[in-house]
């Protein structure tokens, strides 16, 4: 998905499988791809909880490989989730 891309709303959001630092394999609604200073990072929603959005940076490994990591800087979190907002303030209802 690139920065042009809006979901439709007719479509399902994407599910994907991440493993937490447990081991567990959690599941999240994938709500966006952004891209902010040169890196580009997921907007993910856990299904069990419907209040709280997690932001992962994108690290790419291979060309068909990536893995996500949590962004230790809350400016980056605070900058990529108003950049959320913004693009998708037609979609959801935020607070």
């Amino acid at each position: 998905m690139n920065e042009n891309e809006v979901l439709n709303l007719d479509e399902e959001i994407p599910i994907i499988e991440l493993e937490d630092e447990n081991g567990e394999k959690v599941e999240f609604e994938l709500l966006d791809v952004l891209e902010y200073r040169g890196k580009e990072y997921i907007v993910v929603l856990p299904t069990d909880d419907d209040s709280t959005v997690i932001i992962m940076e994108i690290e790419p490994i291979d060309e068909e490989s990536e893995r996500y990591l949590p962004v230790p800087d809350e400016a980056i979190v605070e900058a990529v989730y108003e950049l959320f907002k913004e693009k998708n303030k037609d979609l959801y209802d935020f607070e």
